[in-house]
């Protein structure tokens, strides 16, 4: 085996997940995420990171929640695209009703959606901060701002 065909890693990944061993799964999607990165190629360490927070989810979560924190924000400083990372760890922090942890992951997951062009999804991520703390000013101010710049028309369109 090659182990820089982090293609072969990701299938082994997902082989020990369909056989249920996911402590071997997670290395080989970490293997590979590693490996994408290193290699400038986010659309395939995306995924692999993808199954990595689902893994975190399910092994570490449930024993270990202050590692499964730490673990979560260890794929965003590598990947801070990772919406999935970003939704477990917001979920994660719900769960122990660490409400200001919460509203600031939902802000960043709606700028995160806002930065992809997403807006619907963004502008859904401010309403729900804003639900949650309605006098938070940033999650106000961002809500507002994106839905001034949809009022807008675009350049080339007609008015």
């Amino acid at each position: 085996m090659d182990p820089n065909d982090y293609n072969v890693h990701v299938t082994l990944g997902e082989l020990y997940l369909k056989k249920g061993d996911l402590e071997r799964a997670f290395k080989h999607f970490e293997v590979s995420a590693n490996g994408y990165m290193r290699e400038k190629n986010t659309k395939k360490a995306s995924g692999a990171y993808r199954e990595m927070a689902n893994l975190i989810q399910k092994m570490i979560e449930p024993q270990d929640v202050d590692k499964a924190i730490g673990m979560y924000k260890e794929i965003l400083a590598k990947l801070p695209e990772s919406t999935e990372a970003l939704m477990n760890l917001r979920d994660l922090y719900l769960r122990h009703n660490q409400m200001e942890d919460v509203i600031s992951c939902t802000l960043k997951l709606g700028d995160l959606y806002n930065r992809l062009d997403y807006v619907d999804k963004a502008e859904n991520e401010y309403i729900k901060a804003t639900t949650m703390d309605p006098s938070h000013a940033g999650a106000k101010e961002k809500l507002e701002q994106l839905r001034g710049e949809l009022s807008q028309p675009k350049p080339g369109e007609g008015v």
